[in-house]
């Protein structure tokens, strides 16, 4: 009979046990044999309890003499490798069998844990012949839970050994995942071990879990945390594995001694000992990982973390935070729903380190779940980041918001796109050239996941183009942005293999959103594109024709063409070295490459020349960042003739998509062709469908035809039936239009062409039909064609002067609100232009009579219905602008047949009573002047509005002249050779010659008897303020001079009575240069002859008639030196505060040395504010005037003071350009006195008073105060008064009541409620008496609302001249000078009685 199991391992175990000391052979082959038994001995199987116990008794009966023979030979502790293997592996195995009780006693336990420690040490070598029985120990030890009689037998160091044990054997690759082999074997084997090791990672766990939910220490946490988070090479992702592993299953064992741990790194940080403390953050985020639920008691302190002072501490607390929030599918938003209110709160954080670390806390935590709760509160955090004070928060937010959008194109919130673009405006460069560079790769994404079908076109992302294209209307930034834009749209802002199609969808959509501001920008980019591919263009046809041309102008042409080119480049500097560094190579293959880009019209095939040009020189070439970006502007990069040919067929097509955006498809192929108009070429017919078919934007289609007229091939019969038909019976824009496109397409047909249309239209225009229309087309038929519009030329002036001299119907319909023009005035400006522009050809000469024309135009200027000129009263100042605006337009060939009164009458409307006629006309001048296209003397027109009434046409004018003024100056060396000499002609200042001779013939010139400073001083106001804004150049004195004392030799040429008034104005204007030149400067070339317009002016003849003599003399006497000398004072002095903000823009080119007063219409007084010395000393600077009678030798002498331009206040401090001057109308007590001047019975206020460098005039009956106030001390008390208050500068009202004699003040009760002790010896006041109360209120609001400006004016000497003496009576008493009340002592008039005395 087969002996069992049991059986032979009791023998084996008997004869081990009588063996008194086995050798090893034996020892090994028994031991062996005995665990392959052990192997196959399974537990009873019997249900019931105590059947299973006697049955384990028997068992154990039969595996006694084994197990004693184990304790007797002491193989618990046998050195022998080979032998503890076998014993580990029958002791495990009796461990099995007779479970659950422990087959050892309690002593003999420790060592066999020793034995199973020893055994699991090894687990990690993986290729040993022992590993599968180590393995299957392992696996008996957990099944068996032998270990926890561990804790039974007090062994917790063998348990803390055990766990450091098995986080050191644990191995990554036990639960790596099957590699694919070829061999399936291999394969095979593989599975296999990984199973295994798969098996043994469960086994660990499971050991290691059992002991710690049955006994968990300190001390095995801190094993199991110090894996957690170890780091370095002894860490390994198996051992974190498990000890994360361990957290989640053993999560209510472990959760008070970590929360202990963790509270005590928080709050006794310094007293742990554990090298963990410094880890605490990375420990309570891999627990958040696992077992979050443990952190909620741990989870306030990190929350406490956030709201320190200590801004690392923050920090790294924020981080933590982020780190937890940042995990996908986690629920610790809602776990810890505080500690995610306060990470938001440090979104807006006092430190700017904090807010840039939450923004990149919040990018984790949304991309980890773009979908959460959470991520709106994040988003919306990030996205008030935008709007930081800080530039490096914006700069971080719009990375970060750029990123956020790549990532979930689809779904990212459109305020976030809309607040990140607008960082394109933010004030600091740096935040904008961030927010171009990641707003160009957001769209460029865009634009590939719109291409693959993912998504749809999205007007939010459509806005990034538009706001990229207002970077280049920022006036303020000093850099300019349009250099990059343009390389932005043409490299970064789509995918580089993006087909043409696609592309233009987005144009499309873009030109949907676009308003008028980034049409501008865009065409500003497109024009800028095309003149610098032009001057490209010149340049490589010099390069390539240098050797047939002179070297030396060939190298002067390449320098000027250098400087243009250079400026479209970022850096312009660098960009001119560097053409001339490609200058010096002369690399022909280059130039040729340049040339085929220019040439080409095809977006696809120029990008594939510069791609291939770039890969011939190679990136190590030493200018191939220049000739990237060069080749980049030379090529169509941007649009191109595909884009066109594209656009024409959508256009074409009728799908309703198409239909919807119909509008923006116009728009764009508009923009391109108005810019690029040869790219059209190609597409001829689609562009004749479309231009048949559509009437809403046949205006523009028909001018875009008309620019690209010379450019393309098309059969002129079939365009010329459309363009006819526009010109016959389409709008006056497209009749203008069409006969430029039929120019350009009929080529050498052309006469016989526009021969047979002027006969259709003289037709039309005789019938009656479309008359407007007609009258454009023949206007515009007669400037390319001066033959055909001669045939039909008598018919069409008959026609038109007959218009002129209709009368207005009755029964014609109201003005037109949105022209402001009747029919009958519109007939007549159309008329004008025709006859007007027939005048004007395009090539060849006109040799039709002029006069009839101009002598209507000089009879439409003159007056309505003058000279049978018949308009309706409402519009006929629309017909005068016309006809002011044709002699502009006819002096560019005709000026030598306008006549001084049509130039005169011309002028004139820069001074028309309607101001919006004067603004269009100035509008219209300024434009051509600027445009060199009229000749410089109507310039003058810009003066009258300078000194208008109206505050808008001041600014305009102010700026048109300084605009004019700067032009003409740096023009004129320009336009002279080298050895050439200026000529005087070619100066802003000549217009003074113009100027003077439309003065002189003003109907408004002051009467023979008019010797009214005040007058005077208006009048010549144009004069006066051109004098002064030409002053502003140091050497256009000496030439001003030259001028005036030429005129003074002259006569007038047309009207020699007006001789007179010329030497008059010439006398003023004189002493008005010698009076405001400030430094000037005696130029070398002033010349010492001037020539005079011989149609305005001709020499002074010897004889004159008696009344010229007359005139001559009354004139002389009138207008002494002193007397000119006032009105220019008064001038100078008459100007509003308003006067100083409209200068402020004046360019420093301009007012280089100073300020000047503009002369603006009726006005009083001045005062400006800023700081002198009196005001430092608390001195109220008040201007008082004296307007007494003064004798000869008194007026002598004021008059040398006032001549003197530069005084100094006291301490010898020149009066500041800033001075703080004051000046008001104030009246003493003392009476008015009547003076009588040549016997006239006109009253006059003659007198000066000098105050901290200014002159002026008050009218009469306006007297100062007292000197002496002491003599009024208390002969005021009870008077009402008006006292002079410097801070607000007004007149405060106020009653005297008592006078304190100690400390000379006197106490006033005002009538606002404030009572004040004031000493009126340093104030400027005056007293309110009943008999001019009411003049003196009238005159108190006049000279409130005016002010002046009162420039800083230096001089080094003033020439003397003689001096006309003064014929003054006065009344015998009166006192000759009336001093100024100021405890500033005027420095003026100290010196005026110092010169008296001696």
């Amino acid at each position: 009979m087969e002996k069992t199991p049991t059986q032979i391992v009791c023998e084996m175990g008997s004869r081990l046990l009588q063996s008194s000391r086995p050798n090893k052979g034996s020892l090994v082959k028994s031991l062996r044999e005995a665990a392959t038994t052990l192997s196959q001995i399974e537990q009873p199987l019997v249900t019931e309890t105590v059947s299973k116990k006697k049955a384990l008794k028997l068992l154990e009966a039969e595996l006694r003499p084994l197990k004693k023979s184990i304790i007797k030979h002491e193989l618990l502790k046998n050195r022998d490798n080979d032998v503890s293997l076998l014993v580990t592996v029958c002791v495990s195995e009796i461990f099995r069998i007779l479970a659950p009780e422990p087959p050892f006693e309690d002593k003999y336990l420790r060592d066999i844990f020793n034995l199973f420690l020893a055994e699991f040490s090894e687990l990690s070598d993986t290729v040993s012949p022992y590993f599968s029985r180590r393995a299957k120990i392992l696996e008996t030890v957990s099944r068996c839970k032998c270990c926890l009689l561990m804790l039974d037998v007090d062994c917790h160091d063998l348990i803390h050994e055990m766990f450091n044990v098995f986080f050191s054997v644990v191995r990554e690759h036990y639960q790596q995942n099957l590699v694919h082999q070829k061999n399936a074997k291999v394969q095979q084997r593989k599975a296999n071990t990984q199973q295994a090791q798969q098996s043994l990672f469960n086994d660990i766990l499971t050991i290691m879990t059992d002991i710690l939910k049955e006994e968990a220490t300190s001390a095995l946490v801190g094993v199991i945390l110090e894996n957690l988070v170890k780091e370095g090479k002894d860490a390994t992702p198996a051992a974190n594995n498990l000890a994360s592993s361990l957290i989640r299953n053993c999560a209510d064992t472990l959760e008070p001694l970590i929360c202990s741990f963790l509270t005590s790194c928080f709050m006794e940080k310094d007293s742990i000992q554990s090298n963990l403390k410094d880890s605490y953050h990375e420990i309570i985020f891999m627990i958040s990982l696992n077992a979050p639920q443990i952190l909620v008691a741990v989870i306030p302190n990190l929350t406490q973390e956030l709201l320190t002072d200590q801004v690392d501490v923050r920090i790294k607390a924020l981080n933590l935070a982020g780190r937890i929030f940042a995990q996908s599918n986690h629920c610790s938003g809602e776990l810890y729903r505080d500690l995610f209110v306060e990470f938001l709160r440090r979104f807006s954080d006092k430190s700017a380190e904090v807010r840039m670390a939450a923004l990149k806390c919040g990018k984790q935590c949304y991309l980890a779940n773009p979908s959460g709760i959470k991520a709106s509160g994040v988003l919306t955090a990030i996205q008030e980041r935008l709007l930081d004070f800080d530039d490096r928060v914006r700069t971080q937010a719009l990375v970060i918001a750029c990123d956020i959008m790549e990532s979930n194109m689809k779904y990212v919130p459109l305020s976030l796109i809309s607040e990140a673009t607008e960082r394109l405006r933010d004030k600091k460069i740096s935040v904008r050239k961030k927010a171009l560079k990641k707003l160009s790769e957001v769209y460029q994404k865009y634009s590939d996941k719109c291409s693959e079908g993912y998504m749809i076109i999205n007007d939010h992302f459509e806005q990034i183009p538009c706001k990229i294209l207002l970077l280049c209307c920022d006036k303020d930034c000093k850099e300019s942005w349009s250099h990059n834009v343009e390389l932005v749209l043409s490299d970064d802002l789509f995918p580089r293999l993006l087909p043409v199609e696609e592309r233009m969808r987005h144009w499309v959509q873009c030109f949907v959103v676009m308003n008028n501001i980034h049409l501008k920008s865009l065409s500003s980019i497109l024009s800028q594109k095309r003149r610098f591919q032009s001057d490209l263009r010149h340049c490589l046809t010099l390069w390539r024709e240098a050797k047939d041309h002179n070297v030396e102008e060939v190298k002067r042409k390449h320098k000027s063409y250098f400087v243009k080119l250079s400026a479209c480049f970022p850096d312009a500097s660098k960009a001119e070295d560097l053409f001339h560094k490609l200058d010096q190579m002369g690399d022909t293959s280059i130039f040729e490459a340049l040339t085929l880009l220019l040439d080409e019209l095809t977006f696809t095939k120029a990008q594939t020349i510069r791609e291939k040009f770039l890969e011939t020189i190679g990136a190590n070439h030493q200018l191939f960042d220049f000739l990237r970006i060069l080749s980049t502007k030379g090529a169509p990069t941007i649009f191109s003739s595909e884009h066109v040919r594209y656009l024409l067929d959508q256009l074409s097509s009728s799908t309703s998509t198409d239909t919807q955006l119909k509008a923006p498809f116009v728009k764009l192929l508009l923009v391109i062709l108005n810019m690029f108009p040869s790219y059209l070429r190609g597409s001829e017919k689609q562009f004749l469908e479309l231009l048949e078919d559509n009437d809403s934007f046949a205006d523009e289609l028909t001018e875009a035809l008309s620019k690209a007229a010379p450019y393309i091939s098309a059969d002129f019969s079939e365009y010329f039936p459309v363009l006819e038909k526009m010109c016959l019976e389409g709008t006056r824009s497209q009749a203008k239009h069409a006969v430029s496109a039929i120019a350009s397409l009929a080529g050498s047909s052309g006469i016989s062409v526009f021969s047979e249309l002027c006969k259709k239209l003289r037709d039309s225009l005789l019938c009656g039909r479309k008359i407007p229309t007609t009258l454009q087309s023949l206007a515009c038929v007669g400037q390319y064609s001066v033959v055909a519009f001669d045939n039909i030329y008598e018919d069409i002036s008959s026609y038109i002067y007959q218009v002129f001299q209709d009368e207005p119907s009755d029964n014609q319909p109201p003005c037109d609100q949105s022209s402001g023009c009747c029919n009958s005035c519109k007939l007549k400006i159309y008329g004008l232009k025709t006859l007007v522009k027939s005048f004007l050809p395009r090539h060849g000469p006109v040799v039709r009579k002029i006069d009839d024309l101009l002598n209507i135009l000089k009879k439409t200027l003159r007056s309505q219905g003058y000279d049978g000129i018949k308009s309706c009263d409402d519009t006929g100042a629309n017909v005068r602008l016309a006809a002011a605006k044709a002699v502009l337009l006819l002096s560019r060939k005709w000026d030598l047949h306008i006549s001084p009164e049509l130039f005169r009458l011309t002028i004139s409307v820069g001074k028309d009573s309607n101001a919006f006629i004067t603004k269009t006309f100035l509008t219209k001048l300024h434009k051509l002047l600027m445009e060199n296209m009229i000749p410089r003397r109507y310039a003058c027109a810009f003066s009258f509005s300078v000194c208008g009434p109206c505050r808008d046409l001041q600014n305009d004018s102010l700026r048109y002249i300084n605009g004019f003024i700067r032009n003409a100056t740096r023009e004129a060396p320009a336009g002279r050779d080298a050895d050439q000499r200026e000529s005087l002609t070619d100066r802003p200042a000549y217009m003074i010659v113009f100027l003077i001779h439309v003065l002189a013939h003003d109907p408004d010139f002051p009467s023979e008897d008019c010797v009214d400073e005040h007058v005077y001083a208006r009048f010549c106001g144009p004069l006066l303020s051109v004098l002064q804004l030409l002053l502003s150049d140091k050497e256009t004195a000496p030439f001003l001079l030259c001028i005036l004392r030429a005129i003074k030799r002259a006569e007038d040429a047309d009207d020699t009575c007006k001789t007179p008034r010329l030497h008059i104005l010439a006398d003023i204007g004189y002493s008005a240069v010698n009076t405001l030149k400030c430094n000037a400067v005696t130029s070398p070339q002033a010349p010492r002859s001037i020539l005079l317009p011989s149609s305005l002016y001709k020499l002074s003849l010897s004889t004159m008639s008696d009344s010229q003599n007359k005139a001559k003399s009354h004139t002389r006497n009138a207008l002494e030196q002193s007397f000119m000398e006032r009105v220019v004072h008064i001038f100078r002095s008459q100007i509003s505060p308003h006067d100083q903000r409209c200068q402020e823009d004046i360019p420093a080119v301009v007012l280089e040395d100073r300020d000047l007063p503009l002369l603006l219409g009726n006005q009083i007084e001045t005062s400006m504010t800023g700081s002198t010395e009196a005001s430092k000393n608390n001195t109220r600077c008040s201007r008082k005037r004296t307007h007494l009678g003064l004798p000869e030798k008194s007026t002598r002498d004021m008059k040398n003071v006032t001549s003197k331009k530069c005084k100094t206040v006291e301490g010898g401090e020149h009066l500041s350009r800033n001075s703080t001057i004051s000046l008001r109308t104030v009246e003493s007590e003392i009476p008015k006195k009547k003076l009588e001047r040549h016997g006239t019975c006109s009253k006059e206020s003659v007198g000066a008073s000098v105050s901290n460098n200014v002159t002026s005039s008050k009218p009469a009956g306006v007297v100062s105060t007292s000197k002496d106030t002491s003599n009024h001390d208390e002969a005021i008390i009870g008077q009402r008064i008006k006292l002079l208050s410097p801070a607000d500068g007004c007149f405060h009202h106020g009653t005297v009541e008592r006078f304190n004699s100690k400390s000379n003040s006197h106490k006033i009760a005002f009538d606002n409620g404030d009572v004040e002790l004031v000493c009126l010896d340093s104030e400027s006041w005056e007293t309110l008496s009943h008999e001019s109360m009411e003049q003196q209120e009238t005159l108190g609001k006049e000279t409130e609302s005016f002010g002046s400006r009162v420039p800083e004016i230096t001089r080094k000497q003033q020439t003397n001249k003689k001096k006309l003496p003064t014929k003054l009576n006065h009344t015998a008493g009166e006192e000759s000078v009336s001093e100024v009340t100021n405890t500033s002592d005027n420095i003026g008039l100290r010196r005026s009685r110092r010169q008296r005395m001696s």
